[in-house]
């Protein structure tokens, strides 16, 4: 048998009826207000869909011309044309989808690509791209291109150039590259003829590599410079 209800129980308002009377009324006094509301709400949810589609169309769009670039590097035995397809292929990418994770790291290998060519002019363009692109680095790939620029001036015979990009490259995220980092600063200084400096950098490189056979190339240059 159910519970009687009290009269102060029965006389008293349901909470639940008495928010949705409140409610109610709420949107009759305020109808277009009410509906300019909802229909905001509504926008926002569907641009909120669109812009997320969007993206990951841009993204996985922008992944598949990086990953079709990248076989044409990978062949063992690749041919001038198979490096003219991932220049081409790189270019396209940056274009079509500049904000894309993939054109970052395209700008990155387009300079890798021109470098191996002998083109450094554009090897230095590329990678100069790259390193104005990222906002972050936590992979080291910031590290490779600003060494990579301190090879191409190091190349070009410009060595003080070359000197500015691999003592930047060494104050960034350099884990596991800090001997390749400080050796590179050291040869430098070395073609400049400041064997101190040179001879200093040469013993941190040692102090930093398990390289057996880099481990004897620095103890050579270092005994040759003491």
């Amino acid at each position: 048998m159910a519970a009687r209800l009290s009269k102060k129980e029965l006389k008293g308002p349901d909470i639940f009826q008495s928010s949705i009377e409140k409610i109610t009324d709420f949107i009759s006094e305020n109808k277009t207000r009410f509906y300019v509301i909802v229909t905001a709400i509504i926008s926002a949810v569907i641009v909120a869909f669109a812009i997320y589609f969007y993206w990951n169309n841009y993204q996985s769009s922008a992944v598949e011309l990086y990953n079709k670039a990248q076989t044409y590097i990978a062949k063992t035995n690749a041919k001038p044309d198979d490096t003219k397809d991932s220049i081409i292929l790189f270019k396209e990418l940056i274009d079509k989808y500049p904000q894309s994770w993939s054109a970052r790291m395209a700008r990155y290998h387009l300079g890798n690509v021109y470098y191996n060519l002998g083109d450094i002019d554009n090897a230095i363009s590329s990678y100069k791209d790259y390193i104005s692109s990222i906002t972050s680095d936590n992979a080291g790939i910031t590290f490779l291109a600003l060494t990579s620029l301190g090879y191409c001036y190091e190349t070009k015979k410009d060595f003080k150039s070359a000197l500015t990009y691999f003592e930047e490259a060494q104050k960034g995220n350099n884990t596991g590259f800090e001997s390749i980092g400080y050796s590179n600063i050291g040869r430098i200084y070395e073609l400049l003829n400041e064997k101190k400096k040179a001879l200093e950098n040469y013993q941190n490189a040692l102090l930093k590599t398990a390289d057996p056979s880099m481990s004897l190339f620095l103890k050579r240059k270092i005994s040759s410079l003491s």
